[in-house]
């Protein structure tokens, strides 16, 4: 009885990306955009005396992400399997966008860079350089 409504409701209708189908609530509605989405992120493996100042850096910090068009969510991560691994994780609604923010005096500001920077060193904090890794979206479930 549910799936026999159910059917009634869904249509199967192909999209322009070959024989893949979606579902939509009736034939009349225009089918909604995929979602798309670019992730940057830093790798930290930061010294184990300094896992707090590292954490306490990035909660006080002002990112100015916020002010960049095309932002989404930003997130430090504490890795649970691997001790003192940290992830920086900024997801944008294009590579554009994230290029503009990496060119934008928001990054500057928000890196330290310029006269009179009061920031902590986090550099002296890491075992080594972050290793950055950049994804774009396959598919995006919320």
């Amino acid at each position: 009885m549910l799936a026999s409504s159910l059917s009634s409701r869904v249509v199967a209708t192909p999209r322009v990306c070959g024989s893949r189908y979606a579902c939509r609530a009736s034939a009349a509605e225009a089918p909604a955009a995929p979602k798309t989405c670019f992730v940057a992120m830093n790798v930290f493996k930061v010294k184990p005396e300094c896992s707090d100042d590292f954490e306490d850096v990035w909660k006080s910090r002002e990112s100015h992400l916020k002010e960049m068009p095309g932002f989404v969510r930003f997130a430090l991560l504490k890795c649970s399997n691997v001790p003192n691994k940290y992830i920086s994780q900024s997801t944008w609604e294009s590579e554009e966008a994230f290029k503009s923010w990496t060119q934008s005096q928001q990054f500057s500001k928000a890196h330290g860079e310029g006269k009179g920077n009061k920031r902590p060193n986090v550099g002296a904090m890491l075992e080594g350089p972050p290793s950055p890794e950049f994804f774009s979206s396959v598919t995006v479930t919320e």
